[in-house]
């Protein structure tokens, strides 16, 4: 199976290229994705939940950039698992300025065996290029989020004014101080014993200092988990969908409505007779 398609992202280049390598932004713009680990330099593993036609399932995937160009290309491996089927493909995605936007191509193979394989390859084809789409709808919001000025901070509440405070009140008699001072004079005396008592090695204890522990080398993993608030959910994909298609085809509604009107009529003039 085969996949291209371009989308045009009122955004520089530098922005949109920024934006695609940002764990963050990629971790909520995949459809149902809920887990995204950098397992390496250039390779993430990931679970998503997704659904396509009658068949729905959470996949296990791992993706791997190659050919790195920065800011306009790069190529993709990537792999999925589940138990309704299995996908392998690979692909690349390229970035062009024009008139100050930023045009993404995208184009790409793809194996599907397993269950998912009955779907139909038209089926699975038209629902790639859709969540596809929304995808990159999603990106240009998360772009349109970062370019956001940030909100004025509320102004801080005035401090309320201290309470005076209460004049010392002297003892009533004379007994009072000197009974204070034998009080403290004691506490000094038991913390003397105490110290005398304590064993030496627990004098020197303080100052052995462990070993600083020493990161091993290697790439330091990396692990985004997007709430579920946040996530590109099903419903929110096939929304877009719909929206997709009232705009490409404007006309839909009224043949709907046309048809029922034709429905209801039909039924009306049958009863009347």
């Amino acid at each position: 199976m085969k996949i291209t398609g371009s989308y045009t992202i009122d955004a520089p280049r530098d922005q949109v290229w920024s934006a695609l390598n940002d764990m963050e932004v990629l971790a909520r713009i995949v459809p149902g994705c809920e887990r995204l680990v950098q397992t390496g330099e250039n390779e993430y593993e990931g679970t998503v939940k997704i659904g396509i036609q009658s068949i729905k399932g959470s996949y296990s995937g791992k993706i791997r950039l190659e050919d790195i160009q920065p800011p306009h290309h790069y190529k993709l491996v990537a792999s999925g698992r589940s138990s309704n089927g299995v996908v392998d493909g690979s692909g690349s995605v390229d970035l062009t300025e024009q008139d100050g936007k930023t045009v993404l191509t995208y184009g790409g193979d793809a194996q599907i065996g397993g269950t998912l394989a009955s779907v139909g390859q038209r089926l699975i084809e038209g629902a790639s290029k859709q969540m596809i789409n929304q995808s990159l709808k999603a990106l240009v919001e998360q772009i349109t989020a970062r370019n956001a000025p940030p909100a004025p901070a509320e102004p801080a509440a005035p401090a309320e004014p201290a309470a005076p405070a209460e004049p010392a009140v002297p003892p009533s008699n004379g007994l009072a101080a000197p009974a204070e001072a034998r009080a403290a004079e004691s506490a000094t005396a038991i913390a003397a014993e105490v110290d005398q008592a304590r064993p030496a090695f627990a004098a020197v204890q303080p100052t052995a200092a462990a070993p600083a522990q020493q990161s091993l080398p290697g790439f330091e993993q990396r692990t985004v988990v997007v709430p579920d608030h946040e996530q590109l959910k099903p419903e929110s994909v096939v929304r877009g969908v719909l929206e997709d298609l009232l705009k490409e085809r404007p006309w839909l509604p009224w043949v709907a409505i046309a048809f029922l009107l034709g429905v209801l009529f039909g039924r009306a003039r049958r009863n009347s007779w």
